[in-house]
């Protein structure tokens, strides 16, 4: 039988280790595991492994922000001293769904996506992405299908899934997008 504890794990990814605590509030510092373009979203829990398993979190409003590319400080309901989010530091970070659901890719990481063949899920068209638009806010991948050439936001409701392996990205392409 699949345990609640069990479906919680399987949903969920690392995302990074808290690394020191931010103010005298209780904040924590995350140091992701790579860098964030952007924060898109954040979900309201944060998953931290204590004692082998996933321990959820809530997580405060508006009390989340990128410090750099490479950590966030998050605050959390019941982490509201130094001494509870001190005791935090050293222990790994997860969150549900995926990293494209909360954080846009740097510029970088779009960029490597040049080159990869794509798929529309909704019909079955297929082409490749040529190029990235570091639009602030708005990125867009450069796409090719069936000769015409097309801008797509690089948004998680767009992008299905990425097998960077085999070099292939499944979209969501909105109707209508490709005959513009």
């Amino acid at each position: 039988m699949f345990s609640i504890t069990d479906q919680i794990e399987s949903e969920a990814f690392e995302t990074g280790r808290v690394v020191k605590v931010h103010g005298v509030s209780g904040k924590l510092v995350i140091r992701m595991i790579r860098p964030v373009g952007d924060i898109l979203d954040f979900p309201e829990w944060l998953f931290i492994r204590i004692d082998g398993g996933l321990v959820p979190f809530a997580v405060m409003d508006e009390s989340v922000f990128q410090k750099d590319p490479n950590n966030i400080v998050v605050g959390l309901q019941d982490i509201n001293t130094q001494e509870k989010a001190t005791a935090m530091v050293g222990l790994s970070c997860f969150l549900h769904g995926s990293w494209t659901d909360w954080f846009e890719p740097t510029r970088k990481e779009a960029d490597s996506l040049t080159g990869f063949e794509v798929i529309d899920e909704v019909s079955g068209r297929t082409g490749t992405v040529t190029g990235f638009e570091d639009i602030p806010g708005n990125p867009l991948l450069e796409l090719q299908i069936d000769g015409k050439k097309a801008l797509l936001p690089l948004n998680p409701q767009f992008v299905v899934s990425t097998d960077t392996r085999n070099r292939k990205l499944i979209l969501r392409i909105p109707e209508g997008l490709l005959e513009l």
